[in-house]
């Protein structure tokens, strides 16, 4: 009986120290400062460890007022991926903790050409990706790329 009894305060203990602890975490925003806020969505979100950057097309949001990146899909692509960067080390991390990219196209045609620069971007272990063609992008952009990882080690 006694042996019961220990038992279930040792269960009940273990609920108290589990219920008591935080789960998962407060959503943070990331901002990139001077980068114009945008009222609809945000450049980045944390929640715990993970990062998620919104969809990055190939703009140059520090021009005034923000332009997009000339050379077609190769430049389009660098912009893009370059503006996750610079979400990335807003957020105090870095391309290498990248686990995850969607790459939306305005035309299929255009997907050796941005893996070619893809790949510059992401020499070694790169991260999972998806890739396909959408009917158009907002601001006639013909690369998007959305995404998420850790900001921790």
């Amino acid at each position: 009986r006694m042996e019961k009894r220990m038992a279930a305060m040792a269960v009940l203990a273990a609920v108290a120290v589990l219920s008591a602890a935080p789960v998962g975490g407060a959503k943070g925003v990331i901002h990139v400062p001077g980068w114009p806020k945008i009222p609809i969505f945000s450049p980045a979100t944390v929640v715990g460890d993970l990062i998620f950057v919104s969809g990055m097309v190939g703009f140059d949001f520090n021009a005034s007022p923000p332009a997009k990146c000339a050379g077609g899909i190769a430049g389009e692509t660098a912009c893009a991926l370059r503006n996750v960067e610079t979400v990335m080390r807003a957020a105090g991390s870095t391309l290498a903790n990248v686990a995850d990219c969607t790459v939306f196209l305005a035309d299929i045609d255009d997907f050796q050409a941005m893996n070619a620069v893809y790949t510059k971007f992401f020499p070694r272990d790169p991260p999972a990706r998806a890739a396909f063609a959408v009917a158009s992008l907002a601001g006639d952009a013909l690369v998007e790329i959305k995404c998420s990882g850790s900001v921790g080690q």
